[in-house]
């Protein structure tokens, strides 16, 4: 008796080859007897080779070769070889085609009369896919859906706004979303109609509460490429679309911060600006104020200091203003005030921020102490331009020194003294000038000065432009910035010609003084020959002759006495000069 693997098949071999599972047929003899059509495209194997094949080639051959887990191979050839039942075992495998694939292989006795064994091979790979993508979409803020071109949803997976993934099958729009049904079946018309992608941002309100969607909505199409349908997603951005709306409104702040800060850099730009008067800043302030508000195109803005007005904008009167005091030396000398010139939205504190009275406040508070320095600059001008007439004018001399420049400023007096124009000696050191017998005693000086020390009556020996020798007076005192000596200030004069004098004048009393003791010894010598005389005229018989003796004595007595009395007064005179320093 024959029979073919046909005859042995107790199975309708028509429905088994329509499967997408592979099934093979194993005898009683350990031989294949039949397998399906699907079987031999994932193994690669002709039926006419695999018919009859003992079931250890067939699997050493087609399926553990393919099988890349070792423990798998070796529970598939235990299992399979002695013929005992194999729940469903998930393999890696490669097939032929080259494509990594996951395999779900059984075994179970198909009829105990007939010994035949049923293996099934089945790709499982779609199977696990879709779980892996349903485990990654599971409790996501993504969607998924399709719906049929009547626009029912016919599946869906994770939703989360009202019906679930089983009672929203069937439902349409109006049924799903209400609120929303007419905005979403026009967006998904469009992908029926135009067969295009659509994406839009959609707001839901389920329960009371606002939920925004990013949809993506294709069209669904057969295998002759009809639409039939729209395939979507929604990605719930509710959290991004707060968090944007934050965004924006901190962006809207930090902008109205940075139009604050460019308007007070701006003003505090034009006050360096070289050549700028009071009247100019503050017309300047005026047309620049504008930015830092709200709206700026319909900004006005009046400056009022000392009754001069400057304006930006129409100077007419509006309801809708704010205004802040300037203040000079605690003083109020003007006000500052922003207008709109046209109604605008107001917010819950009036057409103004907080933040713009702010800023006007800080405006004011800056241009008071603007007003202050360029007051204080003029005071300081004014001082500068007479202390340069004085300077200019005076008969002393005046430097300026810096320790790091040499000398700053020189008088023009130094020329009448020195020789030298001050345009000679700007840029140059005392130390050019002064001779090296005063050089120590200088530098001593400048010591004492740089202590923060007052030097007073330095006298010091230079050289003139002509190599002349002069004697300079010098007071010295300290220039301090910042608590720190940073250089010295020189007035003096010329006194060679006091020197000189001083000195003449010593030699004259030491010269008198010789000539008085001089004369007093003169006249003690002449006193005894005198009295010498008169002895001799007293023997003379001739008393004709011994009085014309006695006559010329008594005359030179006369005239010696007349002598003394003139160098006691010279004496007096003297030493009242020399007490006097006459």
């Amino acid at each position: 008796m024959t029979d073919s693997h046909q005859d042995r098949a107790p199975f309708d071999r028509a429905v088994l080859n329509a499967l997408e599972d592979g099934l093979l047929v194993v005898g009683d003899d350990r031989k294949v007897s039949w397998y399906n059509p699907a079987l031999a495209r994932t193994l690669g194997i002709r039926q006419a080779d695999a018919i009859g094949m003992e079931m250890s080639s067939l699997l050493d051959a087609y399926i553990l070769p393919i099988i890349e887990d070792d423990d798998s191979v070796r529970l598939l050839r235990n299992v399979l070889e002695n013929g005992a039942d194999l729940p469903s075992l998930l393999c890696r495998a490669r097939t032929s085609d080259g494509i990594r694939r996951w395999l779900s292989i059984s075994s179970k006795q198909a009829f105990a009369v007939t010994g035949q064994r049923l293996i099934k091979i089945r790709d499982a790979t779609a199977d696990l896919n879709a779980h892996h993508f349903m485990a990654a979409l599971n409790q996501s803020p993504v969607v998924v859906f399709v719906q049929d071109e009547d626009l029912r949803y016919i599946w869906s997976y994770n939703q989360q706004l009202g019906s679930t993934d089983t009672s929203i099958i069937g439902m349409c729009e109006e049924d799903a979303f209400p609120e929303n049904a007419g905005h979403l079946a026009a967006l998904k018309r469009r992908v029926l109609e135009t067969g295009e992608t659509v994406r839009a941002a959609v707001t839901f309100t389920v329960a009371g509460e606002r939920r925004v969607r990013d949809l993506t909505l294709k069209p669904l199409r057969d295998p002759e490429g009809e639409v039939v349908g729209v395939a979507g997603t929604a990605f719930d951005v509710t959290e991004r679309s707060r968090v944007e709306k934050v965004l924006r409104e901190k962006t809207h702040e930090l902008k109205k911060r940075m139009d604050e800060l460019r308007c007070l850099y701006t003003i505090a730009h034009l006050v360096e600006t070289p050549g700028m008067t009071l009247d100019k800043l503050l017309q300047a302030v005026a047309d620049t104020l504008p930015m830092g508000w709200q709206y700026p195109d319909d900004t006005g803005v009046r400056i009022a200091v000392d009754g001069r007005d400057y304006y930006r904008g129409d100077p007419a009167d509006t309801p809708w203003k704010q205004e802040s005091p300037i203040l000079v030396h605690g003083r109020r000398v003007g006000e500052v005030e922003v207008r709109y010139l046209a109604e605008i939205p107001e917010g819950s504190e009036g057409p103004f921020l907080p933040e713009e009275q702010m800023l006007l406040d800080s405006v004011t508070k800056r241009l008071g102490r603007i007003i202050e320095r360029l007051q204080v600059e003029a005071a300081l001008e004014e001082s500068e331009e007479k202390f340069r007439g004085i300077a200019q004018r005076s008969f002393d001399l005046i430097v300026t020194s810096y320790l790091d420049g040499g000398l700053n400023y020189v008088s023009p007096a130094m020329e009448r003294i020195l020789g030298y124009s001050p345009e000679e000696m700007v840029g140059t050191d005392w130390e050019d000038y002064i001779l090296p017998t005063s050089l120590m005693a200088w530098k001593e000086g400048r010591r004492r000065v740089l202590r923060g020390e007052q030097v007073e009556g330095l006298q010091v020996e230079v050289r003139r432009k002509n190599g002349e020798t002069g004697i300079l007076e010098l007071n010295e005192s300290p220039i301090v910035e910042k608590k720190i000596t940073v250089g010295f200030q020189v007035v003096g004069r010329d006194i060679s010609e006091r020197i000189l004098h001083e000195r003449l004048r010593e030699q004259a009393f030491d010269m008198t003084e010789r000539n008085i003791e001089q004369f007093a010894f003169l006249a003690d010598r002449i006193r005894h020959p005198l009295q010498v005389v008169m002895g001799v005229a007293d023997l003379l018989e001739d008393e004709v002759v011994a009085e014309k003796l006695r006559e010329q004595v008594r005359r030179i007595n006369t005239r010696i006495s007349e002598l003394d009395r003139e160098w006691t007064e010279s004496r007096k005179i003297r030493e009242f000069l020399k007490r006097y320093e006459l």
